[in-house]
This record gives structure tokens, sequence and C-alpha cells, in this order.
């Protein structure tokens, strides 16, 4: 087995690249209080550091499927960057990354239910970005929602709607005022596949964009592509410890299902692309860590 220098193992490289996800890379501190915080008082935590961002965790959970995965993304020369780049390159994922003054940071501080409250510095992502995207050679292009949050969203938006390829904006949190120019870059964008939670969906006003349009809550998906449509409650199993990255799992286990059927896909393969995602959420919600590896997840190796 192959080795990189610094003891990582070394993904295979992928002959071609079936996704490019789009998004943002950042660098996780999860914060897990024993009790309820209040004002004035030091309260012990568990603090861990691991990396994040929608784009980088769906990028993850797609590479550990096998799928051949690009991610653009904006990274600084910083100690994040680098933790960052070594474990997306020990899981496969190629990275196109873009400099910026400084890596992104999210500070997730999560509660008893598995829930959480997320802080976050997010880079911005250069223009540059659909210049990058446009010169991988993929069928799917995969846009985090929180890329058309930043202040040139519509311009970047117009920019990847102009690429022959198949176009999926994931949902993703957005404030009261932010939502309607986000909204507006959505529509811009032209998606033709929109994976959001049903708050996300209905607060933009989603429905009717694109193909399909998937609907996650926490118990049950539903997903429809043209007239075929499926549905699929949560796997059953332990309660849910930490949400983070689960609906970026959902998303990455929806999609392989999806990369290698006839399109539209039929009632059949959308059902078994649907359980897919959902199991793969369940087991995510499960773990702590939005990159954390779970049962049946491989990892990236090099033939002997």
């Amino acid at each position: 087995m192959a080795h990189h220098a610094g003891g990582l193992r070394v993904p295979p490289a992928a002959a071609v690249t079936a996704v490019v996800v789009v998004g943002d890379a950042t660098l996780d501190v999860s914060v897990s209080p024993v009790r309820g915080m209040s004002t004035g008082a030091d309260v012990p935590a568990a603090i861990t550091m691991r990396p994040g961002g929608q784009g980088a965790n769906v990028a993850v959970r797609l590479a550990r499927q096998g799928v051949g995965v690009t991610l653009v993304c904006a990274l600084g020369q910083d100690p994040a960057a680098e933790m960052i780049r070594q474990a997306l390159g020990a899981d496969g994922v190629s990275l196109a990354a873009l400099p910026v003054e400084a890596t992104g940071v999210i500070v997730v501080i999560g509660g008893a239910d598995g829930e959480r409250s997320m802080l976050s510095h997010r880079a911005a992502l250069p223009a540059a970005a659909a210049d990058a995207a446009a010169g991988l050679a993929a069928g799917w292009l995969v846009i985090s929602g929180y890329v058309l949050l930043q202040p040139d969203a519509m311009d970047l938006a117009a920019r990847l709607a102009a690429l022959p390829v198949r176009r999926v904006l994931l949902g993703c949190a957005v404030a009261d005022d932010s939502l309607a120019a986000w909204a507006s870059a959505v529509r811009r964008l032209e998606p033709d596949l929109v994976i959001a939670n049903r708050e996300e969906a209905d607060r933009a006003q989603l429905q009717g964009i694109g193909e399909m349009l998937t609907i996650t809550d926490a118990a049950s998906a539903e997903v429809q592509i043209g007239d075929a449509r499926a549905a699929a409650a949560t796997t059953p199993g332990p309660a849910a410890v930490d949400t983070t990255g689960a609906g970026d799992a959902f998303a990455a286990g929806l999609l392989a299902g999806l990369l290698d059927a006839a399109w539209p896909p039929d009632e059949a393969q959308l059902q078994t692309a649907l359980e897919a995602g959902v199991a793969l959420a369940s087991a995510v919600a499960r773990i702590r860590g939005a990159q954390a590896r779970v049962p049946g997840e491989r990892a990236a190796t090099l033939p002997a």
C-alpha cells in the first residue's frame, strides 16, 4: 500500500471526475457543553477540531462510495488549510483550491438532542471558481447553497448556469435578511435538481425549481423527478447525537445512487437511491463529526 510522506494513505487517482462540487471547506470547531450555558459562566465542554463545510462534507461522502470527485473551494495558507488538505486527500477527494486570505472556520455548539447552533466565518469563493469548474471533466456539478450567500452570488450563479452539466443545488441555513437575495441567486443558477430540507424549501419557495426537489425532515424524505416519486422514513436505531453533516451525507448517498441510473430514473432506481441517502444520513447523525467515518464507508487505498 502506498503512503503519503506524512503517513496518510494516498488515494487512487480517479480516471474521470464524475462529480465536481463547488462549495466550502472549513475547519469545524465542535463544542459540546456538559450543561446549559449562561452569561459569565465557565462551563466544561468537549471541544474538537475537524474538517467540515457543506462542500467538503458532500465530496468526502461521495469519494468514500467510490465516486471520482473534485472539490472547488477556497483555502488560505494556514494550519486549518493544511489539516483540510490532508484529510480530503486521504479520502480520495481531488482539490481545486483557490487562494484566499484565511480558511473558513465554523464553531458548532451542540445540544443534548443532537441539534446544534453555528457561528461561522466563511471564506468567499473567488469568481475564478466557475472557470475552475468549467475546466474539469464531469457530468454533475453540485453547488453548496452557502456559495450563493456571498456578495457576488448572482454573477457566480450565472457563470455556473452556463456550464453544460447537470446542476444540483444543496439547500442551506439562510438568515431572514438574506433570503430574498439567496432565492434570486438560486433561480439565476437554474439548477436541474434541488436537495433541501422542508424549512429551507418552504422559506425560499423552492418548489417547482428544476426537475427534482427533495424534501427532508427529521423523520422522512420525499423526492420527485418527473413522474417518478419516492419516499422513505429515517432508518431505525439509536437517537441522534450530532446532526452536523447529516444533510450533506443524505445528499451524497442520494446522488451516488443516481449517477449510474438512466435519466430520468425510474421509480425503483429513485427509491433505491433515496433509501441509501436516508440510511447514510441516519448513520452520520449517530456519530460525532461531520466527516467521521461510518460503517460501510470504504477507505481510499492504492493497489499494491
